[in-house]
């Protein structure tokens, strides 16, 4: 009887002192240069910068398309769902697959842009959810288009070696399998 009469009072011992350590946190004072030092606010987050619509010479690469594709060295498939949006938006979901093991994925959204139908420019501004530095070099893709027509693109990356990848037009919404 004395054990569960201790037990307990150690008990809301416990919980009274862990309401004590879960109460409001104190604001920490702003440093000089802090967006917060005028206003006390909390800092603004970062815009995605707004995208300029496709042109309409660029209106063939305007949909959603899926392809498949090996890379010497790579264990598995790779599998690229793009998403050009008329509006200059975009959205890419790469994905590593071997099997029905999902090696890696990486989603990205964010503008593209386009001269003509060879060839197209994606700035990433989101990658995985979080907002990128679009100004990064790294957040920049280019893409050479040889081939397009109304149900398949042939494509690669600018990078020199990319070997080429052949997508099928998807009808808008579809998702990655």
């Amino acid at each position: 009887m004395a054990i569960s009469a201790v037990r307990a009072g150690v008990s809301a011992l416990m919980i009274v002192l862990l309401a004590g350590c879960a109460g409001q946190r104190q604001a920490t004072p702003a440093k000089p240069g802090d967006s917060r030092a005028a206003t006390g606010a909390p800092p603004q987050q970062a815009q995605a910068p707004v995208c300029a619509a496709a042109p309409a010479a660029a209106g063939a690469l305007a949909a959603t398309w899926y392809a498949v594709s090996q890379q010497k060295g790579v264990k598995g498939e790779f599998r690229r769902l793009l998403v050009l949006s008329a509006d200059g938006s975009y959205k890419m979901e790469t994905r590593v697959q071997a099997g029905r093991n999902i090696r890696s994925e990486l989603r990205e959204s964010g503008c593209w842009e386009a001269k003509d139908a060879r060839g197209f420019t994606t700035i990433v501004t989101r990658s995985n959810g979080e907002l990128v530095d679009a100004k990064d070099p790294i957040y920049r893709n280019t893409y050479r288009v040889e081939r397009v027509d109304g149900t398949r693109m042939v494509f690669r990356e600018g990078q020199p070696g990319a070997g080429s990848m052949t997508a099928r037009k998807m009808p808008a919404g579809y998702m990655m399998p």
